[in-house]
């Protein structure tokens, strides 16, 4: 995959150049704004030069590292502006995995307390002892009672929507 290949080199230069966070912090930055109707508009544009495209991003970006930006340029070069999100997603990924983080999110139809959370992390934590656990509550209110716990792509539902889905399947 295209993202992954890009992912793959603006990590590697981060990690080299001891900039791993800082680059993080500009894709939080992009997200921002390539969720934005003129910026995705602006960048498939094929009347739009490619230089117009750099001096933009240079003007816009003007904080961020040369390295970076110079990705940017590559991206623009290549007419692969229109992956950046996916490629910050990776790039996201790539860092959580080498920092051993994983990000769990715990949907429930009401917010759960803290001790709530902390109890489902430290049930996490016993799976998995190697990793700093990150836990968003995320409210469903569909889900009536209980929760469903997403590690990666694996879900735990112990919700009371599930349970009574599984009951009426089983009728």
């Amino acid at each position: 995959m295209v993202e992954e290949e890009y992912a793959k080199a603006i990590y590697e230069l981060a990690d080299e150049n001891n900039k791993i966070d800082e680059y993080s912090e500009y894709f939080i930055a992009l997200k921002e704004v390539d969720e934005t109707p003129d910026f995705i508009n602006f960048f498939d544009n094929p009347t739009v030069s490619k230089e117009e495209k750099k001096e933009v991003i240079k003007k816009t970006f003007k904080s961020f590292d040369k390295n970076f930006l110079n990705f940017l340029f590559v991206l623009v070069d290549n007419n692969r502006m229109n992956y950046l999100k996916k490629i910050g997603k990776r790039y996201t990924k790539m860092v959580l995995e080498n920092k051993n983080i994983i990000k769990v999110r715990v949907f429930s139809a009401k917010t759960l307390t803290k001790e709530e959370l902390n109890k489902i992390k430290n049930g996490l934590k016993n799976r998995y002892k190697d990793n700093q656990i990150e836990i968003k509550n995320v409210i469903k209110p569909e889900l009536i009672a209980g929760y469903r716990v997403v590690v990666n792509n694996e879900a735990i539902d112990l919700s009371l929507k599930n349970s009574l889905d599984q009951l009426k399947k089983s009728l």
